[in-house]
C-alpha cells in the first residue's frame, strides 16, 4: 500500500484530497508517515515534529496523531481482497503481504497485478503498487521500482510505473533497472550494510 497511514486518514476526508498530510508517532513525537506530497517537499521520515512546526505551517501540512484500530480495519480489508487472487498469502507487514502466483501464468503476471491495484482502488479507496519476482527479494525490490517510477517520472522506464513483474525485462534491461536502483534498497541491506557495499565501490544494486 502507497503512503498507508496518511492514505487511510485521507480516505475519510475529501478535503485532504491533495494537501500535505504527515501521521505521527505515538505522542506525536515524530513524523512515521507520509504523503506523496509530503515526500516531495522533502521531509523525511522519523524527524521529530517539532523541528518542522515552521515548513508545517509554510506548506499547510496537516498532521494526525496514529490511529492503529483504523490503520488494522484498512488492512484487514486489504488483505482479504488480496487472498480473493491467490490461496497463497503471507502477511509481511500492516501495508504489504507476499502472494505465490505459480498457476496463475495464464492471467499474464502483470495485467493480474493491475487487477489486483484496481479491485483494492475501486472497492477500498487505496493506492497500491505491485512488485513481481522469482523470489521474495526480488519482489519487494520490485516493488520499489514500481513506486519510484510513479513518483519519479524519468527515474525507470514508465510502463515500470504501479506494476513492475522483473521476470519480464530482458538482460539489458534489467541491468539498466538494477544500475539505477542503491543498493540499500535491497531487503536486508541496512544502514551498515549498506556503508560496507558503499566503500567497496558497490552502490548499485
Amino acid at each position: 500500500c502507497n503512503n498507508f497511514y496518511a492514505s487511510c486518514e485521507k480516505l475519510f476526508d475529501p478535503t485532504l484530497k491533495d494537501k500535505p498530510v504527515v501521521v505521527l508517532s505515538n505522542n506525536d513525537g515524530c513524523v512515521v508517515a507520509r504523503s506523496a506530497e509530503v515526500k516531495a517537499l522533502g521531509i523525511p521520515m522519523g524527524v521529530p515534529w517539532f523541528k518542522i512546526q515552521q515548513e508545517a505551517r509554510r506548506y499547510g501540512i496537516v498532521a494526525f496523531s496514529s490511529n492503529y484500530a483504523l490503520y488494522a480495519d484498512m488492512s484487514n480489508r486489504v488483505v482479504e481482497i488480496l487472498a480473493s487472487f491467490s490461496p497463497s498469502i503471507e502477511v509481511y507487514s500492516i501495508d504489504e503481504s507476499f502472494l505465490e502466483l505459480s498457476g496463475f501464468e495464464r492471467y499474464g503476471y502483470h495485467a493480474y497485478g493491475q487487477t489486483m491495484r484496481q479491485q483494492i482502488a475501486d472497492w477500498l479507496g487505496l493506492a497500491v503498487c505491485v512488485g513481481i519476482g522469482p523470489t521474495k527479494t526480488l519482489a519487494k525490490l520490485a516493488n520499489f521500482i514500481a513506486k519510484t517510477a510513479e513518483r519519479k517520472p524519468g527515474s525507470y522506464p514508465a510502463d515500470l510505473a504501479q506494476v513492475c513483474n522483473l521476470s519480464e525485462l530482458s538482460q539489458n534491461e534489467l541491468k539498466a533497472v538494477f544500475m539505477a536502483t542503491p543498493v540499500n534498497e535491497v531487503w536486508g541491506v541496512g544502514r551498515k550494510i549498506s556503508a560496507q557495499l558503499n566503500a567497496g565501490g558497490v552502490n548499485t544494486v
